[in-house]
């Protein structure tokens, strides 16, 4: 059976990048399958890029080497690295794009990434990913072990970037924030089920109580399906990765709200008869 390699860039699909990795993995190591995650998180945007691998890795099956690669800081002194996580392998610059990911594992292997035998010769200072982490995944596709690749470290000695954001503020408001847009301007928030104390394989109709803001837009209950709604009305609901999103049923709630990645969100559970002030 092929092992999978699966790519995160926020490369785009418009130049020839997330072919010539694709094209450099497959030269060394053909037997294996590649798959893309997507191309299309912001440029630079390392936490965005965090947050969609950590939504993606359970769906994969065992021994899949996961390739995330939003590296605003190539060719400066940042090291790479690779990660066994669990049943998984990790490679990634250490700028922090593995810390959602790899903070859901007790038992990690991490090491620097600096052994020049499985790059290729010269790399260069603009694309690490094909010089460096496409050649690192296709040899691990060879069951080399990770302990030849460098240094073993710590988690804690690796770039950590800030939790996502999801606390009370002091009037008792649940603050969080914008993490993804995805191409139908649906917004996806921090703000798990779990932090809204909603039990997604029990919902009761109490549980639904609740009113949000983001920018000037106040939105009502939580909803289960777009249905729910009227179109064009806005709806708040739990997505597909368990995370709270605001839609618009047939429409763009992007556009319409102005929302932006990092755009704080709030969330406040209230009474049956209470309104928005």
């Amino acid at each position: 059976m092929k092992k999978v390699i699966a790519l995160l860039t926020d490369f785009g699909l418009d130049d020839n990048y997330v072919g010539i990795m694709k094209g450099t993995i497959l030269s060394i190591n053909p037997n294996v399958e590649i798959v893309d995650i997507t191309h299309s998180i912001e440029p630079g945007n390392i936490r965005q890029g965090a947050f969609i691998l950590m939504t993606s890795v359970k769906y994969f099956p065992e021994d899949t080497i996961f390739v995330a690669v939003v590296d605003p800081g190539v060719g400066s002194n940042r090291n790479a690295l690779c990660a066994k996580a669990g049943k998984f392998y990790f490679v990634a610059p250490d700028n922090g794009i593995l810390t959602y990911t790899l903070q859901n594992y007790k038992n990690l292997k991490i090491h620097f990434f600096t052994n020049e035998k499985y790059q290729l010769e010269n790399p260069s200072k603009t694309f690490h990913g094909r010089d460096i982490f496409a050649p690192l995944s296709a040899y691990l596709a060879m069951n080399i072990e990770i302990s030849e690749l460098g240094e073993e470290t710590k988690f804690s000695k690796i770039v950590q970037l800030p939790a996502l954001k999801c606390y009370y503020d002091s009037f008792g408001n649940l603050i969080g924030e914008v993490v993804h847009i995805d191409r139908f301007g649906n917004i996806i928030t921090s703000l798990s089920s779990n932090a809204l104390g909603i039990n997604m394989h029990n919902i009761l109709k109490q549980d639904l109580k609740w009113k949000f803001e983001i920018g000037h837009t106040k939105i009502k209950n939580i909803s289960m399906t777009y249905s729910d709604v009227e179109e064009g009305e806005f709806l708040a609901y739990i997505g597909s990765s368990g995370f709270l999103e605001f839609g618009i049923r047939n429409g763009n709630a992007a556009k319409k709200i102005g929302a932006y990645i990092g755009q704080l969100v709030l969330a406040k559970k209230v009474g049956i008869f209470e309104q928005f002030t």
